[in-house]
């Protein structure tokens, strides 16, 4: 099955899975307290979110297969209290892996958007199904007051089922893979998947939870709302790129050169990887890659996975 490969491929880039990680990638690290309420728990896949309500504690994402012991215990620095909701914000076994650990327990609710909570119940390779308690397509809230918890889908981008999950009284939203590393984010077109869609669905969350003054990416740290709008409009700008260069009839390397002549587009177009980035390059290997993928849905093909690129087949600057 093709993405049970495209899965395998995501997490391990053709190693195995042990208890955390194979080599190289970072095992569960320290919780880091985000806002009042709110910890991020890095490593072992994606991020782990840990939101501390009034009688209990909502979870989003549960990293890698054999991560829940680890992830309990960060909690359990933090509070006595018991994981009621596992929130997924999509498919991937690094950010679902270790729901059934939490999800055996009574009263555990797991949530997750319509199309992921499909692809949850199917599994795929060596991932096996995940259960999921309440799914929905566009909106829902969890509880209320001080302990309500929205999320929220606005389209495709990482995946067509990427879901925003935002706590209003810590003014924080965890955006997942679709925003990840501060740097333009991989596209699994497998698991519907888009380029071309991107910009359109960050700046619909960017609009839509205008109360987030924090934003949580998938893998990385946290960011500024500012912070988030510029990497939005960098993304926006790398589609806009993509389709005036294909009306040209030019290529993905022609719409690199061009991006390149944006001073305010520096930043996202770095040669060294980012600090904690485990997979995907360089920004600006990330950026070359999403041009091609662009390129590609521009021509009605079908548009590929991939992971990262050899440096030698990034073009030279101009």
């Amino acid at each position: 099955m093709q993405r049970a490969v495209v899965l395998s491929a995501i997490v391990l880039g053709g190693m195995a899975v042990t208890g955390v990680m194979a080599q190289g990638l970072p095992g569960i690290e320290e919780a880091e307290q985000v806002s009042e309420n709110v910890w991020r728990i890095p490593g072992a896949g994606g991020n782990s979110v840990v939101f501390v309500r009034s009688e209990d504690v909502v979870l989003v994402d549960t990293k890698l297969p054999n991560s829940g012991e680890s992830i309990l215990a960060e909690i359990r620095k933090i509070t006595d209290k018991p994981v009621t909701y596992v929130i997924n914000t999509h498919s991937h076994p690094d950010h679902v892996g270790s729901n059934a650990f939490f999800a055996e327990n009574d009263g555990v609710q797991v949530v997750a958007q319509a199309n992921t909570a499909a692809r949850m119940r199917e599994g795929g390779g060596p991932f096996p199904p995940n259960r999921v308690d309440m799914e929905f397509t566009n909106y829902r809230a969890i509880g209320e007051g001080a302990d309500k918890v929205e999320v929220h889908y606005f389209g495709a981008g990482h995946t067509d089922g990427d879901a925003f999950i935002f706590f209003p009284e810590d003014k924080v939203m965890m955006a997942g893979d679709i925003y990840a590393w501060h740097m333009s984010p991989l596209i699994d077109p497998a698991s519907g998947g888009s380029m071309l869609a991107l910009p359109t669905t960050v700046t619909a969350a960017y609009y839509n939870v205008p109360d987030a003054e924090t934003v949580l990416a998938g893998h990385g740290s946290a960011h500024t709302r500012e912070e988030f709008l510029s990497w939005i409009t960098f993304n926006r700008g790398l589609v806009q790129v993509a389709e005036q260069t294909a009306q040209m009839g030019g290529t993905p390397e022609d719409a690199l050169a061009r991006l390149e002549g944006v001073p305010s587009f520096a930043i996202f177009m770095g040669d060294e990887p980012l600090p904690g980035l485990e997979y995907g390059g360089t920004p600006r290997g990330r950026a070359y890659i999403n041009l091609m993928v662009a390129f590609e849905e521009l021509r009605g093909e079908e548009a590929q996975l991939r992971m990262g690129i050899d440096p030698s087949e990034i073009p030279p600057r101009q």
